[in-house]
């Protein structure tokens, strides 16, 4: 990923932070939080209807693991259930490339998902996502349809994504522009284990394939969430790289609070 550094924000991860707090201490209610159970793989769910979620991501990377580059990405979502199986959400997506970079407004995403059933009234649960992102201060857009596959055996949970992302940019050479057109279809695998109705442990694996860079990137690590109240949880997944275009370690880390 390429991040745009022109303009700082700083201090910006902190101020939401206690923005977010002080209206998880000020409200109680019935819950719409959407709760994950891993930092990178979708599952099963969508925000149920009239529900108000904000989630705080932070992504942080590294190249290697002896003094590498490193990378943070960090962004903000607010997310809203139209129907009990239908949503959407805004994303404020900032970022950091190596320590020396300024934090910087990254790109804005419009997100939708779309479940077809109940939990477990399909034989496989089916749910659709679609993504449209828009770089700042530069002429890049990016299509990504998704698709979950999940299923429930028991307290185990297995989900499965694909999604053949398209990116869109412009570019000008010699007075004339043109029009790029990438795709990059990336994967994700994730299992979690519901231990009790707070904690959730399993492992998943993602990664992706730009096909103008000719390389696959791909990862693996241990994945946890836990819910310490009804409009509260946290997941977290620790990534290691598998091939030699990937980073060697990335850590993210979701803040979810139902509003």
């Amino acid at each position: 990923m390429t991040f745009n550094t022109r303009q700082k924000a700083p201090r910006i991860a902190s101020l939401f932070a206690a923005a977010a707090a002080a209206l998880v201490l000020g409200q109680a209610g019935t819950a719409h939080a959407d709760r994950r159970a891993f930092g990178y793989t979708y599952e099963y769910n969508t925000m149920a209807e009239g529900g108000l979620d904000l989630e705080l991501w932070n992504t942080q990377s590294r190249s290697t693991f002896d003094g590498g580059t490193a990378g943070l990405e960090w962004k903000a979502e607010l997310e809203y259930g139209i129907t009990d199986h239908w949503d959407i959400a805004l994303y404020q997506v900032f970022a950091q490339d190596g320590r020396e970079g300024a934090v910087a407004y990254d790109e804005t995403s419009l997100e939708t998902r779309y479940r077809f059933a109940e939990r477990g009234q399909w034989p496989v649960d089916v749910l659709v996502y679609l993504e449209l992102a828009k770089g700042f201060g530069a002429t890049k857009w990016d299509v990504e349809p998704k698709l979950v596959l999940a299923r429930d055996l028991g307290k185990l949970s297995l989900n499965l994504n694909f999604a053949p992302e398209v990116q869109f940019s412009r570019t000008a050479d010699a007075g004339k522009t043109s029009l790029d057109v990438a795709l990059e279809p990336s994967w994700a695998l994730g299992a979690s284990y519901e231990v009790s109705p707070r904690w959730k442990v399993g492992a998943e694996t993602f990664g992706a394939h730009p096909f103008a860079e000719k390389v696959t990137e791909a990862w693996v690590g241990p994945a946890v969430s836990w819910a310490p109240s009804a409009k509260l949880w946290v997941a977290s997944t620790a990534a290691f790289g598998l091939t030699d275009a990937s980073d060697a370690f990335a850590l993210r880390f979701v803040l979810g609070i139902g509003l």
